[in-house]
């Protein structure tokens, strides 16, 4: 009887076990699997570079910046493009863009004084004109900032008409990326400047 009784036990944690991980599988699927698709009828979209070795560590502003200039040249190059340039000037007018908009709550191409992107990009000494894509996501599931987020937001770009026109235009030669999170209520900002 006590032997039926243990292994009774057993069985029911094991269940109760099993259950707890699907739940766990079920919620992080979307953080744990990278898929791209294969883009359009008129343009196509590269494999992952995030993947469960690379995607989840911690990573630099300067790492940010390598691995999101990275995705915008592998569907560029994908579409038969030439690769972007990494401007630092764009990336320091990027990052201040996330910032501002994480500052003062607002989500748009255009502050609340009415500067556009060239503007902001000829008051910091840039010249002329500046192509912008900005992503906004609230509730960040994330405690840091990582791969696997970017790989997210140039995914969700390059499947919107309007942005994928800036990643794709064969005009372009240069790339600025900035991006922000605010730890507490896990807002995340990020800005991608073409010229």
């Amino acid at each position: 009887m006590r032997r039926l009784r243990k292994k009774s036990n057993f069985f029911k944690n094991l269940i109760s076990i099993v259950f707890i991980v699907a739940i766990m599988i079920s919620y992080l699927k979307d953080e744990l699997y990278f898929e791209n698709g294969t883009g359009g009828i008129t343009w196509q979209i590269g494999k992952p570079l995030a993947n469960l070795s690379n995607s989840f560590s911690t990573r630099s502003r300067s790492e940010l910046q390598d691995f999101a200039l990275e995705l915008v040249n592998r569907d560029r190059l994908r579409n038969g493009l030439s690769p972007l340039t990494a401007n630092s000037l764009m990336n320091e007018v990027a990052q201040a863009h996330a910032q501002d908009m994480l500052n003062r709550n607002y989500y748009d191409h255009i502050t609340p004084e009415g500067e556009t992107p060239t503007d902001r990009f000829r008051s910091r000494g840039g010249q002329g004109g500046l192509g912008e894509n900005i992503i906004y996501q609230d509730g960040y599931s994330g405690m840091f900032l990582n791969y696997s987020l970017l790989e997210k937001f140039q995914k969700s770009w390059m499947y919107s008409e309007g942005h994928r026109n800036n990643l794709l235009n064969p005009d372009y030669q240069y790339f600025g990326f900035g991006i922000i999170i605010e730890p507490i209520s896990k807002k995340v900002y990020a800005v991608q400047n073409f010229q």
